[in-house]
């Protein structure tokens, strides 16, 4: 290291080993000195020319280092005044399922307009189907670990459900999962190890976010747009971070219901095929039909795992998903089914194939399809002249916030007020600052009328702004 005249603010140790470029050496230090509460939120770094003094290293080195602590969400830049270390991501995970009378959010009397449920409404097809299975010769069968045959009709079945999606696909390609979450923490431990790096959107679905983190897989946050996820910036992060995968949610991603456009979808295709990334494609609300366009794994079909589940679509008793799995994929993943679940329930499969073979699955995204719709319409109707995102159909709303509010305190003031949002804080990866937003659930509601509602007292906040008093209702 080089001297200097004077302390700075952070004198990094830095680790020249195995051929590790100087400022990933420096980046992995910033990393490490704040994970140790050396350094904190809001503090000062030394100018750029004045560390790179100090380290006897060139100034562009210092400045990759920055721009990588910046893409780690480590470290925030404002012009004229520098570099800080970033605040800190709340940690808050979302709740899966509604909290009962015993003091949750119901008991606080609390209109739910946070979760995302699938609309339950159609639930009894589904139980006049489970009734069916029930009554066939050799039930018993479906108890049972193995039944070789029964595993090829759900495959069928899933490829089925597959072509619904418009991903074109045989049976031989399918597995069935319990869940997409199953699916997801399955597949995170077949493909991939800790210290593994995994681009995702910045804001992005809390499930995988709390799988990675277990698993000790970084994400990287990827920059993006009004249309998703930028292929210039995962590019790059491909070369800096050494990226092994990215995780996708091509319609209504989770929270910023922002959907892909075709030429997006091929543009990120070809960034993971000439990088040669995996891709983990959670096609969770293709069924709403707002798109009707293939997923991005349709295009490279040979570097994917695409799970498409049932929960939202259907109902998330099943606990059934089915995953479309490239060629050389396929071992290590039947080998995580195998270690992980022993044998996906054959009941619930069967309960899933029989929907989708029988028609009855088509029905209920029909009536889930409509309902959605109506949902849609009456949140457009009740928050319009605000900046909202989402489509026609979508479960939820992404709503950007006017200036004076940040997520937080806009989910105080409407819990307060009696309603319950998620604000983005929930959803960052890294450090940087969430944008002032809040995702507003449409599907939580038990009905239009508690819907209506809630999104009033919504826009009454919005309308009265962050300074007005508490407001009664």
């Amino acid at each position: 290291m080089g001297t200097y005249p004077y302390p700075l603010t952070w004198e990094p140790e830095i680790e020249k080993e195995g051929g590790r470029p100087v400022y990933r050496a420096i980046a992995d230090a910033l990393q490490r000195d704040i994970a140790a509460g050396a350094l904190k939120p809001g503090d000062r770094l030394p100018a750029q020319r004045e560390l790179a003094d100090f380290l006897g290293v060139n100034l562009t080195t210092v400045t990759k280092a920055f721009r990588l602590g910046i893409d780690r969400g480590l470290l925030e830049a404002a012009v004229g005044r520098g570099t800080y270390v970033a605040a800190r991501r709340e940690e808050e995970p979302l709740p899966a399922t509604r909290e009962d009378n015993t003091g949750g959010r119901e008991g606080l009397g609390l209109i739910d307009l946070g979760m995302i449920h699938p609309l339950y409404g159609q639930n009894r097809l589904i139980a006049e189907t489970v009734k069916q299975v029930s009554q066939r010769i050799g039930i018993e069968r479906y108890f049972e670990y193995d039944e070789p045959r029964q595993a090829r009709t759900h495959r069928q079945a899933g490829a089925q459900w597959l072509r619904r999606a418009g991903f074109d696909t045989d049976e031989e390609s399918i597995m069935v999962a319990s869940g997409s979450q199953n699916a997801l923490a399955v597949t995170l431990m077949s493909l991939f190890h800790s210290g593994d790096s995994i681009g995702a959107d910045r804001l992005t679905y809390t499930g995988f976010r709390n799988l990675a983190e277990m698993l000790g897989i970084r994400l990287i946050p990827v920059d993006g747009d009004g249309e998703g996820m930028d292929p210039e910036e995962l590019a790059r992060l491909c070369r800096s971070e050494g990226l092994k995968g990215v995780y996708l949610m091509p319609e209504c991603q989770n929270p910023t219901a922002r959907t892909l456009s075709e030429e997006r979808r091929r543009s990120l295709a070809s960034v993971v095929e000439r990088q040669d990334l995996i891709l983990l494609e959670d096609d969770h609300y293709s069924f709403l039909g707002n798109t009707g366009l293939p997923p991005v794994s349709a295009y490279i079909p040979e570097r994917s795992v695409y799970i498409a589940g049932t929960s939202k679509s259907l109902g998330p008793g099943l606990r059934i998903s089915y995953m479309r799995v490239a060629p050389a994929f396929r071992p290590a993943v039947g080998r995580g089914i195998y270690n992980v679940n022993l044998t996906t329930s054959h009941f619930n499969s069967e309960v899933a194939a029989s929907l989708i073979e029988s028609g009855a699955a088509d029905r209920i995204i029909a009536l889930k399809q409509a309902e959605a719709e109506s949902r849609s319409l009456l949140a457009d109707e009740l928050l319009g002249g605000w900046q909202v995102m989402g489509n026609q159909r979508d479960y939820f709303r992404f709503l950007t916030l006017p200036a004076g509010w940040t997520g937080r305190e806009f989910e105080r003031a409407a819990a307060a007020a009696g309603v319950q949002v998620n604000s983005g804080e929930k959803f960052v990866i890294g450090n940087r600052p969430a944008p002032a937003a809040v995702r507003i659930s449409l599907s939580a509601a038990r009905d239009r009328e508690e819907l209506g509602q809630g999104l009033k007292i919504l826009r009454s906040l919005l309308e009265r702004g962050p300074e007005s008093g508490p407001l009664f209702v």
